[in-house]
């Protein structure tokens, strides 16, 4: 297995960027070069911007770190390990399904890493190999996302206020334009996948793979203790809390749905007083959200929240001291710190590209050319920016809105966002600066190399199935 390779890549994509911008002109049709000592300010900037980001990586492996150190976090693996046993590739699949039902129906993507270590510990414990637990998590998550219903992001034409929109309400289509032909890419693409795990699988117990990906490292401490007197309805109910916070607080309720159930509660709550003297302001924050609104503090702040408070309850009920909570987390911060290093490299990628915007000319040149963009140039284009702006905000501001803004013929908008969903969605799987996939393989320690000799095939079918469903959506 090749060491650092996907650290070597993310380098290269990085050199060439550099390289880009002295022959290609930037967003005001000018040569604007990027330095070395460029390049150095723009990581620092990465860290700044995408702080949270790490962070929430780090309080992740924090998180996993104090699990390891509970007795009934043990149990709760073993126990499932032993039940699901006898159907474990059913497991598998269902896993892959439920990963990408909830990313569908929710928009939700990084935060669901909070449960793949859980999911990934399961499915090694079951005798699969790491590819299997990746494309069945990780996997899962990103189809969901290519068939997502209800995916949104941060509209940059609301200044004044956060505003969460779909791609199509975005290019001004409905906002459920697109309904049908995304669960048709959901339920495809689940199955697709399922097929190639399952071929997988079997080559594996045929021996016909060169790898050997089975061995996990999941530093899960043996429980001495008598397992009748663990119990872990309490452990499965905080991990229960935390999936339905989450979504509670991410989902975009008022800007998605119209409902303002979640912010009329808040206000009331932040308007009871005694005395002049208001309660949850100045006792618990001024600064909490109301559910639907957590993005607005940063994409991961309530996140991290949750998980901390989820350690401190975890440490009750798992009976664990102080100290062994501390060096749980550190022990689970060090071992996911890799990660977090690895997608501020990604994000350094970002930022150089964002902030020469070199990609925005090309998308001018290409439209002046050629009349307007096609659809094949606009995909073209979502495909190469959706590796170098690996945020899904900012490929919106540097690839889709120079792509809607030079597009004349607004029949074009439908399919215009339902490619830059599916495409982005498609390069989150294989793409070297994927935050996501950098996550599983970085944590698996998977090499690059070893993923796209498993995956290639599965993302070459899966385009062709997606080009098929856009050329039918554009005639429709």
């Amino acid at each position: 297995m090749k060491k650092n390779s996907l650290f070597k890549i993310i380098l290269i994509m990085l050199l060439l960027v550099v390289i880009l911008s002295y022959f290609v002109p930037n967003r005001n049709a000018e040569i604007a070069y990027t330095g070395l000592g460029d390049v150095f300010i723009n990581g620092v900037q990465s860290f700044y911007y995408f702080f949270d980001t790490a962070l929430f990586v780090i309080v992740l492996g924090g998180f996993y770190g104090v699990l390891n150190k509970t007795a009934a976090y043990k149990k709760l693996l073993d126990t499932i390990v032993t039940k699901v046993k006898p159907n474990s590739k059913k497991f598998v699949f269902v896993t892959l399904v439920v990963f990408a039902l909830i990313t569908s129906l929710t928009g939700i993507t990084m935060p669901l890493l909070v449960f793949v270590p859980l999911v990934l510990s399961i499915i090694l414990l079951l005798g699969y190999d790491k590819l299997v637990a990746l494309s069945s998590t990780i996997g899962g998550i990103i189809i969901g996302f290519i068939g997502g219903i209800f995916v949104t992001f941060r509209d940059p034409n609301s200044y004044y206020s956060v505003v969460y929109t779909t791609f199509e309400e975005f290019t001004g289509a409905e906002k459920l334009a697109n309904l049908f032909p995304k669960i048709f890419l959901l339920f495809a693409g689940c199955a697709l996948l399922i097929y190639y795990i399952n071929k997988h699988i079997k080559n594996v117990e045929e021996k016909k793979v060169k790898y050997n990906l089975s061995k996990p490292d999941l530093k899960i401490s043996e429980v001495k203790e008598d397992y009748k007197n663990i119990k872990t309805l309490p452990l499965i109910i905080v991990l229960a809390l935390v999936l339905i916070l989450l979504i509670l607080g991410l989902v975009p309720w008022s800007s998605l749905f119209g409902l303002d159930i979640f912010n009329d509660f808040h206000t009331w709550l932040t308007g009871l007083s005694i005395s002049g003297f208001a309660l949850f302001p100045n006792i618990i924050s001024a600064n909490f959200t109301a559910f639907g609104e957590w993005a607005t503090l940063g994409n991961y702040l309530m996140v991290i929240i949750v998980l901390l408070l989820a350690i401190i309850v975890i440490k009750f009920i798992g009976k664990i001291k102080f100290d062994e909570m501390i060096e749980g987390f550190v022990e689970g911060a060090k071992k996911i710190l890799p990660v977090a290093l690895m997608m501020i490299l990604a994000y350094t990628v970002l930022i150089c590209c964002y902030n020469n915007g070199f990609m925005e000319n090309l998308i001018a040149k290409a439209s002046d050319s050629m009349g307007s963009l096609n659809l094949a140039m606009a995909s073209l284009f979502t495909v190469i920016g959706s590796i170098t702006n690996v945020d899904l905000y900012y490929t919106t501001i540097g690839i889709f809105t120079p792509i809607v803004n030079v597009i004349t013929d607004e029949s074009m908008f439908q399919v215009l966002a339902l490619a830059f969903q599916t495409l982005n969605g498609l390069v989150m799987l294989i793409g070297p600066t994927s935050l996501i996939l950098i996550f599983g393989l970085t944590y698996l320690d998977v090499s690059y190399p070893t993923w796209l000799k498993y995956i290639w095939r599965f993302i070459l079918e899966l385009f062709i199935l997606i080009f098929v469903v856009l050329i039918i959506v554009s005639l429709i």
